[in-house]
Order: structure tokens, then C-alpha cells, then sequence
């Protein structure tokens, strides 16, 4: 009964959201912590993950691939951002048998000290701004090919003396085409009330298009479409390695460049043909798996992120 209720329910949202979601302008959307990425393994990839995800990382990247763990995990990312930015990521996902697999995540993005200055010029101390976020999620197979799943967000945000409270959700589904190795994936991302100080403004809506190809032994290839509402579209492609069961090699591409026409910016902000150039690596040992990703912004140079995964057998 749950199972048909989710399918008609989110058959309903995604052809609502598809044919009445409007696009932003560029720099208009609320609540940009979302969009940061989590989870080493799916940022090495360069993010094309939609259709990969069959780890506790599908509670960000897609709901849909909780219904293919085989036990319990958890993982825990460290984020060395821009400037004093840091942020943390903890997730965790519990499969409870027929029922369907539940997860639970929480973000914390603090961005460290920050000068301040009166109306006229005079310096005034120093302030900071923050972002926590909790994600509870559920996954489940509707039939042997198909997976749907979703994620209800709960997040405030704080400026200085200043804060807000707002929730959003995401969508999912992942199905096994007839061709051997090759899934399709789809989801929507940050569904949700405008949210801000004030003056509200549009979540940064997401929607994703993946596949993935996993018919040669040991090795992962996947390929993206992500569609912001508030810029054009982004293809990225991922590659996975695995030796022996020990070593991991990860390579990861983003490119927007020629899809984005906001050429006033391209030297600047837009991306460059270095940015979103990401490589990774890993080690497992039994149930540990540690994991490193490398990645390239252009102007805004480079961020690395540390994460650690335990899957209990």
C-alpha cells in the first residue's frame, strides 16, 4: 500500500514540477547551502551520481539508491572551502527489509569570521554565518527495475544576530534498463517555499537526468545532466576503479562553459576549462572505507574534502 501510494505521488510531483517550475535569475536563489555537494565518493565522480547512487550518499545525491543497501551505514565528510569556510556532513541509512531502507543526514556550514563596518566606514568588530540542515529520507523498490525515493529537509539559517527556518524535499527514482550494467536515474532537488531574510526568494531548485554503465568488472561509468533553475545546464561525467577491493581511483568532469551565457562573467565566475576538474582515491579495509577528493574551481582555486564510510555487515 505505501509503495503505490509513494509511485502515485511522486509520478504526480515530477509532472507538476516539470511543467510549472519557472526559472530564476542568476544570484537569486535563497538557502545556497544546498547546493553544496557531500559525500567524497560522489563529488570525485565529478557529481554525475544520479544513477549510480547505491550507497548512504543517495540521501543527498538520490533517495532512490537507498533501496540498494545491503546494511547499515554511515559517513562523515570534512569540507576545507573557500576562504575560513568549512563545512561538516554526517549521513546515515538503515535498510529495513520489505519496508524500505531510512536515512537520516545532518549539515553544518559555518563561515568563520567576518569584518564588519558601520554606515559610515568605521569598523565594527567582526560577525558569522551559518547553516544547519537535517534530511530524513526513505527509499524503496517499487518492482525488480524501479526504485523511488525521497528526502524531506529541514534547515535554519543564521546571520549575525539574524535567523531563518526552512524545509524542502527531494525526489528520485532509478531504474535497470534490459541493457546489462546500464542504469537510468532522475530526481528533482530542493522543492520547497521561497526562504530568506525578509525578502524571500526561490530555493535553488535542481533537476538531474544520469546514467550509469557497470558491466565491466570493477569499474563504474557515469554521465550527468543537471539543470539549475537559475543558470543553464551542466553535463558531468565520473569515473570509478576499483583494485583488488582496496584501492579506489575516482576522475570527475563538470563542464558549463558553452552553456552558459552569461558571458559578462565567464573569466570570472563562470567556469573555466580547469574548473570542475575533480580526481580521487580511496582505501578500504573490511568495513572502513576512507576517501579523498581533489577539486579544481579556476579562479577560486582548489578544495579538498575528507570522508569516512563504514558499512556494517
Amino acid at each position: 500500500m505505501i509503495k503505490k501510494f509513494l509511485f502515485t505521488a511522486l509520478t504526480a510531483v515530477f509532472v507538476f514540477v516539470l511543467t510549472s517550475t519557472s526559472r530564476a535569475d542568476q544570484g537569486t536563489t535563497s538557502a545556497v547551502f544546498l547546493k553544496l555537494e557531500q559525500g567524497a565518493r560522489p563529488i570525485a565522480m565529478g557529481g554525475a551520481y544520479t544513477a549510480v547512487a547505491d550507497d548512504v550518499h543517495s540521501i543527498l545525491w538520490n533517495p532512490a539508491g537507498l533501496s540498494r543497501l545491503q546494511g547499515f551505514e554511515v559517513s562523515f565528510m570534512h569540507t576545507m572551502w573557500f576562504a575560513d569556510i568549512f563545512y561538516d556532513y554526517l549521513a546515515l541509512a538503515y535498510p529495513a527489509g520489505e519496508i524500505g531502507t531510512f536515512g537520516l543526514s545532518v549539515v553544518y556550514v559555518n563561515s568563520g569570521d567576518i569584518k564588519k563596518w558601520d554606515i559610515a566606514g568605521n569598523p565594527q568588530g567582526s560577525f558569522s554565518s551559518s547553516d544547519l540542515g537535517f534530511g530524513i529520507s526513505y527509499g524503496t523498490t517499487i518492482s525488480k527495475d524501479l526504485s523511488l525515493g525521497v528526502t524531506i529537509k529541514l534547515f535554519n539559517s543564521s546571520i549575525d544576530d539574524k535567523g531563518a527556518f526552512g524545509f524542502a524535499g527531494d525526489l528520485g527514482a532509478i531504474y535497470t534498463t534490459p541493457v546489462e550494467g546500464l542504469k537510468a536515474g532522475f530526481a528533482v532537488q530542493n522543492l520547497g517555499p521561497k526562504f530568506g531574510f525578509g525578502e524571500a526568494f526561490l530555493l535553488p531548485i535542481n533537476f538531474r537526468l544520469g546514467l550509469s554503465y557497470s558491466a565491466v568488472r570493477n569499474l563504474i561509468l557515469s554521465l550527468d545532466y543537471i539543470q539549475p533553475i537559475e543558470t543553464n545546464g551542466i553535463l558531468a561525467a565520473g569515473m570509478e576503479y576499483w583494485y583488488r577491493d582496496l584501492l579506489v581511483l575516482r576522475l570527475g568532469y563538470q563542464y558549463q562553459g558553452m552553456l552558459d551565457k552569461n558571458y559578462y562573467y565567464e573569466n570570472y565566475a563562470g567556469p573555466s576549462i580547469l574548473a570542475g576538474f575533480v580526481i580521487g582515491a580511496g582505501i578500504k579495509i573490511d568495513i572502513y572505507s576512507v576517501d579523498y577528493a581533489y577539486r579544481q574551481y579556476g579562479v577560486l582555486e582548489s578544495t579538498h574534502r575528507i570522508g569516512l564510510t563504514v558499512k556494517f555487515k
